[in-house]
């Protein structure tokens, strides 16, 4: 007897520990940690609002999420490792603007197929891109600036750091009637040191390292490229406010997981994440680094790529702007 009551005591504890380890989403998921796989290297600003919705995420849930960094080629391979990951809602890829938009239509072949291979779960925060100018440059707005390059055609040159700044770029360019030549860098740090050293007249840069070149003295923020003025750029027009009406864009950082993940799971994900993203100890930390966060519905995200493909997709092909 007393030996029965043993095993019946052990069965209930190994049945009291499953129930803690199942979460609390559609049948017990998650009940093992779930993957973050980032996009980018440790640090720059899809990293660190990875890490902060782990974080928060991993309270909700009650298990852990970890973050592993896959960084190179533009996130494609971080984006091929998820693309073939089980569709079971334990790896899911945290990638900016280019591998869902930039790289479809800026690549010529791809190892991954951003519509075929994925199912987007949300977008957990966005944030403008930010036109800067150096301080010897003689103007100091848009409309000054589009005066000086119509005047000036072929004179200014603007560093940036791959096509996500390139293509928005580009694209103003484009509706403003001026010709701006693109002088590409590894990496916005480099970007900014040129502006500053004045080989580049103008900067293309994410308010993350563009902000602190304004605030520092050594850059002109002539506008920021979403529909709302930036929290930390406030005296910085938009574009739209600088004669460009409409126009409205900004990078984010999506989410997406493997082609066949369940919907069920999908949607809890979405739900949770967007929770995480509006807690007081997220949404704060956020407002700092200039990212908004949205938490936006899969359907919404998907509409989102599909919008944004549509609109870069002619200056893309208008200027050529392909590789292999």
């Amino acid at each position: 007897m007393r030996q029965i009551k043993k095993v019946i005591a052990a069965a209930a504890m190994l049945a009291l520990s499953s129930v803690a380890l199942a979460g609390n989403g559609p049948g017990g998921y998650p009940s093992e940690p779930v993957r973050f796989i980032v996009s980018f290297a440790p640090g720059g600003g899809t990293d660190v609002v990875a890490r902060l919705v782990a974080a928060e995420l991993s309270k909700r849930m009650g298990q852990s999420v970890i973050v592993e960094n896959k960084a190179g080629a533009s996130g494609i391979i971080a984006s091929q490792y998820v693309a073939h990951a089980n569709p079971d809602g334990y790896t899911l890829l945290i990638g900016g603007s280019g591998p869902m938009v930039f790289n479809p239509i800026t690549r010529n072949s791809l190892p991954y197929d951003p519509v075929k291979d994925f199912e987007p779960v949300t977008i957990l925060g966005s944030y403008p891109i930010v036109l800067i100018s150096g301080l010897k440059e003689p103007f100091k707005s848009i409309k000054d600036m589009v005066q000086y390059a119509k005047s000036h055609p072929g004179v200014l040159n603007y560093g940036s750091a791959g096509y996500s700044f390139q293509v928005p770029t580009e694209y103003f360019a484009s509706l403003a009637g001026i010709k701006l030549t693109q002088v590409p860098y590894k990496g916005s740090s480099e970007a900014a040191q040129a502006l500053v050293a004045g080989d580049v007249q103008l900067f293309s840069a994410d308010i993350g390292p563009g902000a602190p070149l304004v605030s520092s003295g050594r850059g002109n923020a002539l506008a920021v490229t979403s529909a709302e003025r930036n929290p930390i750029l406030p005296n910085v027009p938009t574009l739209a406010e600088s004669g460009f009406p409409g126009f409205d864009f900004s990078l984010y950082s999506a989410v997406a997981a493997p082609k066949g993940t369940p919907a069920a799971i999908v949607d809890y994900l979405q739900k949770e994440l967007n929770a995480s993203l509006h807690s007081p100890a997220v949404s704060k930390r956020l407002a700092t680094m200039g990212i908004k966060p949205e938490g936006m519905p899969p359907a919404d995200a998907a509409a989102r790529f599909a919008r944004e493909i549509k609109m870069f997709q002619p200056i893309v092909d208008k200027l050529g702007i392909k590789t292999n």
